[in-house]
């Protein structure tokens, strides 16, 4: 195995910071206005981190200060005393052998309302699914009480599963979106998060009005921006373009402008739904030329999936600076293509990765890089297929990435793909201190995995990334603070373990579901087996009933 490069701590800088113990300054300097002393996070040990793409760099036995949340200095082990001394210092506090820390997660797309039926509903294809699963999951959340107990269960099972920061997509209704705000703001998360907007081609109880839907935007835009938390961000978020007008998404590309907000969406993503968009705007080439026209590409947007886009979309997209999230699980359960990662990046293009929860089937991040790995080996196996051969060409490896570019994806990635590169995903000074402490003592039974005798830390580091869980992870911390230590979440006023009761079960299942909604729906998936029922539709109402000449690019 490839040994990872150690990189001499004055070299690099420091981000935010960790509070696994609090220890008092005596330094005047330190002290904050209205309190005697002032906290400084000061930890020894081993840091990992991939500030290189395909690299992965090992920070070994240095002693990491956070102060404010924000790392001030990293400095080389031997140099532990002349620290204290320089930040009054009685102790610093020493990693156990086993134990390393490493930048939080960075999950670029989930659908926070789809938590609550996230491991079902495998068995359709993707615009059914929607109809079927996602739109009547989604209304439900309109149950005020039942959001937040749910919110609560999916904030504190992305922080358990090492997400610091999330790109979180809401519901439709203004109200139950509060409650998500809210309920990150509470636990210590950092996220972006955006009110769904749709005023087509939905279900009859899960629409809005074109003026309504604007409104609510800005509204849920003022709201998030009103609470001053540096850690949550709004986002403008027109579900995806067969379910919003034109109308609809110039009007959001104008409220994010106002606001220098996120834009979040989703891009050819599956034939179903690129055939759709296809015959209701037969006037644009792909979904890139219609969002461009829309005004909802620029450098803070991020489109997810992005499977079935042309060399000349992902140019485009790279140009104003649009980032897409790759989301390989649900990839597989719901699109029909593979994301080609390392081709993307070679022109230009920032990518994430996402869970993509519940079309993903997983809220882990671990579990989203062995997918991107796995992917990347999908269209190697393609190739060699394809050609009908047995040999494997240079060309057919270009695709194939390895644990340490997925764990790119998951931590510098995202923090590109958000705007965020100068804040998190890495070790550096002056970033924040979002990072996971990773323990791979845990064996037998207690632990995913056994270390054997001889094993390094790169080794073990390694074995976590590929068969470690949350077990592993026994503290998170988001700017500088521990927000979840074992199974305690350090910030909710219950301090409730994120392992549900029989009456968390009952209290998520007590919420109604709505009806599946009866009106005639259009099969996307399966245009030429549809039903009578579904031909019926007219989905080309909003559209031009005749193929134009040329088809527009605006590129």
């Amino acid at each position: 195995m490839a040994e990872a490069k150690q990189i001499m701590p004055d070299v690099l800088s420091i981000a935010r910071s960790v509070q696994p113990i609090m220890l008092k300054s005596n330094n005047p300097q330190l002290q904050l206005p209205g309190e005697e002393r002032k906290f400084v996070l000061v930890i020894m040990g081993t840091y990992y981190h991939t500030p290189t793409y395909g690299r992965l760099d090992v920070l070994r036995d240095v002693v990491l200060v956070v102060q404010e949340g924000k790392i001030v200095r990293i400095a080389n082990g031997h140099e532990e005393t002349e620290v204290q001394e320089e930040f009054g210092l009685a102790e610093v506090r020493q990693l156990k052998a086993g134990q390393y820390f490493m930048p939080g997660f960075i999950d670029t797309h989930v659908h926070a309302p789809q938590y609550q039926f996230t491991g079902t509903g495998t068995d359709v294809p993707l615009m059914e699914w929607l109809r079927k699963y996602t739109f009547p999951a989604e209304c439900s959340f309109q149950d005020l009480e039942a959001a937040r107990h749910r919110y609560s269960l999916l904030v504190k099972r992305f922080l358990a599963n090492g997400t610091t920061t999330a790109m979180y997509y809401g519901s439709l209704h203004l109200q139950p979106n509060l409650v998500l705000v809210d309920s990150i703001e509470r636990l210590g998360q950092r996220a972006v998060v955006g009110k769904v907007n749709m005023d087509r081609l939905s279900a009859d109880d899960y629409i809005e009005d074109t003026a309504d839907g604007l409104r609510d935007a800005e509204e849920f835009v003022t709201y998030t921006l009103g609470k001053k938390c540096s850690r949550i961000q709004p986002c403008i978020t027109p579900r995806f373009i067969p379910t919003c007008t034109p109308e609809l998404m110039k009007g959001l590309a104008e409220i994010a402008q106002k606001y220098g907000c996120h834009i979040q969406s989703h891009i050819s993503e599956c034939c179903g739904e690129v055939n759709c968009v296809r015959e209701m705007h037969p006037e644009y080439a792909s979904d890139a030329a219609v969002f461009e026209e829309m005004g909802l590409l620029t450098n803070r947007t991020v489109m997810a999936h992005g499977t079935l886009l042309s060399d000349d979309d992902i140019r485009h997209l790279a140009r104003r600076g649009t980032a897409v999230s790759h989301c390989p699980l649900s990839n597989f359960f719901l699109g029909d293509a593979f994301f080609k990662v390392n081709h993307a990046l070679s022109l230009g293009l920032k990518v994430g990765l996402g869970t993509d929860v519940a079309g993903g089937i997983s809220p882990s991040m671990l579990s989203a890089q062995r997918m991107a790995v796995v992917n990347s080996r999908c269209i190697r196996a393609h190739k060699l297929a394809v050609s009908g051969g047995t040999t494997v060409t240079p060309e057919m490896e270009k695709d194939v990435i390895t644990f340490k570019e997925a764990l790119w994806l998951a931590t510098v990635g995202g923090a590109q793909a958000l705007d965020l590169a100068d804040v998190v995903g890495t070790f550096e000074v002056g970033k924040d201190f979002d990072a996971l402490l990773v323990d791979t003592n845990l064996s037998g039974t207690s632990g995913p995995f056994d270390v054997f005798e001889g094993e390094d830390d790169d080794q073990r580091f390694e074995k976590f990334i590929n068969l470690g869980d949350d077990r592993n992870l026994i503290e998170v911390y988001v700017q500088g603070v521990c927000v979840k230590r074992g199974d305690e979440f350090l910030l909710d006023g219950s301090n409730v373990s994120v392992k549900a009761t029989e009456d968390d079960s009952d209290r998520i299942m007590s919420a109604p579901t709505p009806v599946e909604p009866e009106a005639a729906y259009l099969d996307l998936a399966h245009r030429a087996d549809s039903s009578d029922e579904a031909a019926s539709v007219d989905v080309g109402a909003a559209a031009e009933q005749s193929e134009p000449p040329t088809k527009r690019s605006r590129f």
